[in-house]
């Protein structure tokens, strides 16, 4: 009889934690107090559109998602690499596209000319990739231990640079507005934008998660579970007591202490506002003090994420900068976000119809300087434990520690056994 094996939690750290160990010939159940899998991974079908709770793409880079996931199965597609972005200029949009110059040459040396950004910044932005690709992974875990605004200004980059590139850039990836998470994070995430491609599966983000369900078998998978732990190795699942070699928690028990939050609008357009498969960076959030970090057409990358002749727009709106402006409700958000996109596209956003506007809470953990950042799961004395918030905030860090938590588990049971 095979041992028994309960993973509590079927966000995406779980379920690779439960994949593995169903592939080693354990009997793994995975028990969910929601009544859907995903976690923060998770999207909605409204009106034919597929709306995802967040913006939400793939890394091709992350190491541990290439070995979970087979991107071609999943349908995935690739956003431009670079970047388009917005400032108003004499009291007119002006816009700038920039292309990765090393992975588009002809496009990235036609953005180095034009006026966006000094030849000194291109060339320090060039010495901080090199810097970050050099060596393996785990290199950019070691080092310095301080907040990115700190390292960003070791290494020389103008203010405008940080107002109009790496503020709404960063704070849409880290859901925080003054770069204050730790730099080796920084670092860690500027070489997988180096190296991959942001992509998005064909049929929204929950995908990711739904292919790791598969592997372990939905039958596997109870939904809408009331668990109480009672000791190392006994659960009482739904008013009934169960026994098992080991159990795995895959969830964060202090999630309601993670304070970064984030406002997602998704809005149903007549047609895209872009004429390139660019993510749009707001160039005066900083400045102006804008609302509006970064917006995305999902549907230019992949056409399943709207109906035929419809197009998606989804906006990011960090937390902590609407209620920094004093705008707590989604009504709030959508008024303030629909004045932004109106002075950038013109009337045309009139015809836009307000989809959805999901405030995400403790989205990520708080990861700042001197937090001791090393890219490994951190051991758990208490038993197996597995989730983003014991390495870091990103799939990689929950991917990681699962296919860790899994190994440790592993080793034990076959001691045991042997």
């Amino acid at each position: 009889m095979s041992q028994s094996i309960a993973v509590l939690g079927a966000g995406i750290s779980g379920l690779r934690c439960a994949s593995i160990l169903k592939e080693a010939g354990f009997d793994v159940q995975v028990y969910e107090k929601a009544p859907r899998i995903g976690g923060r991974m998770m999207t909605d079908h409204v009106d034919g559109f597929l709306l995802d709770h967040g913006f939400h793409v793939m890394q091709s880079a992350y190491p541990t998602s290439q070995r979970a996931f087979d991107f071609k199965q999943l349908g995935a597609k690739a956003f431009e690499p670079g970047a388009v972005v917005v400032q108003h200029k004499k009291g007119k949009p002006k816009f700038w596209r920039l292309a990765d110059p090393f992975r588009r040459p002809l496009q990235g040396l036609m953005g180095g000319l034009n006026g966006f950004a000094s030849p000194f910044d291109l060339l320090r932005v060039a010495r901080l990739r090199f810097a970050v690709r050099r060596g393996n992974l785990e290199r950019v875990f070691e080092g310095g231990d301080e907040d990115s605004r700190t390292m960003l200004q070791r290494r020389g980059f103008s203010q405008s640079m940080f107002d109009r590139f790496f503020y709404p850039l960063f704070s849409g990836i880290f859901l925080e507005n003054e770069l204050r998470t730790n730099e080796r994070m920084f670092r860690f995430v500027f070489r997988m934008m180096s190296e991959g491609n942001m992509i998005l599966p064909k049929d929204g983000i929950a995908a990711a998660p739904q292919y790791l369900a598969e592997t372990i078998g939905i039958d596997r998978i109870h939904l809408n579970s009331e668990v109480e732990v009672v000791d190392s190795s006994t659960l009482n699942i739904n008013g009934s007591s169960h026994t098992f070699d080991a159990i795995v928690h895959a969830y964060n028990p202090r999630r309601s202490e993670s304070k970064r939050h984030v406002w997602t609008l998704h809005f149903n357009a007549p047609s895209s506002p872009f004429t390139s498969k660019h993510i749009m960076l707001n160039g005066d959030v900083k400045i102006q003090n804008q609302l509006i970090a970064h917006i995305a057409v999902p549907s230019d990358v992949q056409p399943s994420y709207a109906p035929e002749g419809r197009s998606l727009v989804t906006v990011t709106v960090v937390g902590e900068t609407a209620q920094a402006r004093g705008i707590t409700t989604a009504e709030g958000v959508e008024d303030a976000a629909v004045n932004e996109l109106r002075s950038w596209f013109g009337s045309q956003v009139d015809a836009w119809q307000n989809l959805a506007t999901q405030h995400i809470e403790h989205a990520l953990p708080e990861v700042g300087a001197k937090t001791n950042l090393t890219g490994r799961p951190v051991a758990s004395d208490r038993s197996y434990a597995c989730g983003d918030h014991t390495v870091h905030g990103s799939v990689e860090g929950a991917l990681l520690s699962a296919e860790h938590v899994a190994q440790q588990v592993l080793e034990s049971l076959n001691f045991e056994k042997a």
